[in-house]
């Protein structure tokens, strides 16, 4: 894997991992539409990782 695919491959997994955190963060300040739209982002960004990280194996 090249320094760039690795660098991508990082980055999607701190994207992935920073919209975890901030799902914490909405739900414990109880705002709940916004809780809804990061969890949808969260999971984006966890198939974006998991297609990447397939991708970059091949």
């Amino acid at each position: 894997m090249t320094k760039q695919e690795q660098s991508a491959l990082k980055m999607a997994g701190f994207i992935k991992s920073q919209t975890l955190l901030l799902l914490e963060k909405l739900d414990q300040l109880e705002l709940d539409s916004c809780a809804d739209e990061c969890e949808e982002l969260h999971e984006l960004a966890e198939e974006l990782y998991l297609h990447l990280s397939k991708e970059l194996e091949k």
